[in-house]
């Protein structure tokens, strides 16, 4: 007779990431205070969703970002209320 064994692991991830061109604090002008923004990759990164979900996000309305000429900055105030 075979006997058969299970394994259970549990992996924990943990990203650390501090390019600071990409994460700062600017003014949000709807949450009306200053917050910490970012760039939508650091954004995904930090939110473990992809850069397409925060554009999804984006174009929904349902986290708040400012445009600049060169990039989208995305409210992290607002991306973390999003996510509870």
């Amino acid at each position: 007779m075979k006997e058969k064994t299970e394994i259970e692991i549990e992996l924990t991830e943990t990203i650390a990431y501090s390019r600071s061109s990409e994460r700062f604090e600017s003014f949000c002008v709807e949450c009306d205070r200053t917050v910490q923004v970012a760039t939508t990759h650091a954004a995904a990164i930090i939110s473990h969703l992809s850069e397409r979900e925060i554009y999804r996000l984006v174009e929904k309305g349902e986290i708040h970002f400012t445009e600049t000429d060169h990039q989208v900055l995305v409210c992290m105030m607002s991306l973390s209320e999003f996510r509870r």
